[in-house]
């Protein structure tokens, strides 16, 4: 069953495969929980694109009640506001010409470049960007603390449980921890087990 979002951002950015190739990925948030609900690599920076892969995303989570984006030619395009009015989504922008408009979406993009992939030497093709991408999706959404969120993850958040953190005052450390290595960027994540 998938969860019915309220709103998502959505943003593309350019990462380099070999260290010469450009490369779009689309990442896409519930601004509610801060889960990321899609990170693709596309083909091409084209609508056609960015529209398969929103339809995607809509597919597997749920098409949300609004959609929040840049004023990019993409999100202005007639093919993109076709891509809603089927799924019932009403799109919102953020402020023409502003850096940090959309700032959640932006920062999520940030700890994908700068936390995830500058740990990486060479992003040898698409199959391996992609791979790494889906590492990236696990790592922010289970495994990664925001403190936005006082310290849940946003998977927590949106699923509706509740954080069972220590107390600030606890004198011990709990023994119920899980840690996840990703041997790929050689970070290990660790979470309070439920």
């Amino acid at each position: 069953m998938t969860a019915c979002l309220i709103e998502t951002a959505r943003d593309r950015t350019r990462v380099w495969r070999w260290s010469v190739w450009p490369t779009w990925v689309l990442v896409a948030i519930d601004h509610f929980s801060r889960k990321v609900v899609a990170c693709f690599p596309l083909e091409g920076p084209n609508t056609g694109w960015v529209v398969g892969a929103m339809e995607g995303a809509f597919a597997q989570h749920g098409a949300p009640r609004h959609l929040i984006s840049d004023q990019e030619d993409v999100s202005v395009s007639d093919a993109f506001r076709e891509l809603l009015i089927p799924w019932d989504v009403k799109q919102r922008f953020g402020a023409v010409g502003k850096h940090g408009s959309i700032a959640v979406t932006e920062r999520v993009i940030r700890t994908l470049k700068y936390e995830w992939l500058t740990r990486v030497p060479v992003i040898k093709g698409l199959d391996h960007l992609d791979a790494l991408l889906a590492d990236s999706v696990c790592y922010y959404n289970a495994w990664r603390p925001h403190s936005s969120l006082k310290g849940a993850v946003p998977d927590l958040i949106h699923t509706g449980q509740e954080l069972s953190a220590p107390a600030r005052t606890a004198k011990t450390v709990p023994a119920h921890i899980e840690r996840r290595f990703f041997p790929e960027t050689r970070i290990t994540g660790f979470r309070l087990a439920a």
